[in-house]
């Protein structure tokens, strides 16, 4: 097992990179105050449950196969980009039927919204490939029981901050009263910035 201040450094530099505006935290924020709390929440969920699956991969060293086969990676890379543009089009088109349940639907649910949105960005499988094993120390035990000790601690603490990002998100949009028209803009500038983020996957694949 890691060492006790193994384990806390970990947890702060997870937590520290949980609230790094990106597609998890876009969509967290944009779910809560257009959809309310509930959403918001269900999109944490969804996210964790994407994390558990990296944790499993980067377990059974699925993670560095991944990286070590290029069309692979290419492909998931490429499907990540895709999807994060088609949500973020979604959004930056028809912002208000999601508060109206007329007109375009969101594609997913806040669930799906989540787990698709952390399965397909290939940052998250870059982390555990690249960071986590910076934490791992061969002589303390078994390198796959401290990874997933470690993962675990990533999605809890991960988790934990994406809860507290729904909520605040949620209590904001209740408190600024400001009506459909803020929510509009919010959740249209929410699916502009998500399509630069997949431009940028996708520009960086074709590079």
């Amino acid at each position: 097992m890691p060492t006790i201040a193994t384990l806390f450094a970990f947890t702060l530099l997870n937590m520290s990179l949980a609230l790094i505006p990106g597609p998890d935290v876009i969509c967290i924020v944009s779910n809560a105050m257009v959809r309310g709390r509930r959403a918001g929440m269900a999109v944490c969920l969804g996210i964790a449950s994407a994390c558990l699956l990296h944790v499993l991969f980067a377990t059974l060293g699925l993670t560095t196969m991944l990286l070590a086969t290029p069309w692979v990676y290419a492909g998931i890379k490429l499907a990540g980009a895709l999807y994060l543009g088609w949500l973020g089009f979604g959004m930056a088109r028809a912002p208000v039927a999601t508060l109206t349940g007329t007109g375009i639907q969101q594609p997913r649910s806040p669930f799906a919204q989540g787990a698709l949105t952390n399965l397909f960005n290939p940052k998250i499988a870059l982390f555990f490939l690249a960071i986590l094993p910076q934490f791992i120390d061969p002589i303390r035990g078994s390198a796959a029981v401290q990874s997933a000790v470690l993962g675990l601690i990533c999605v809890g603490s991960g988790t934990a901050v994406n809860l507290v990002t729904a909520y605040t998100a949620s209590r904001l949009s209740a408190r600024l009263q400001a009506g459909l028209s803020l929510q509009h803009r919010f959740q249209q500038v929410s699916g502009c910035v998500l399509m630069v983020i997949a431009a940028r996957l996708l520009f960086c694949k074709l590079g």
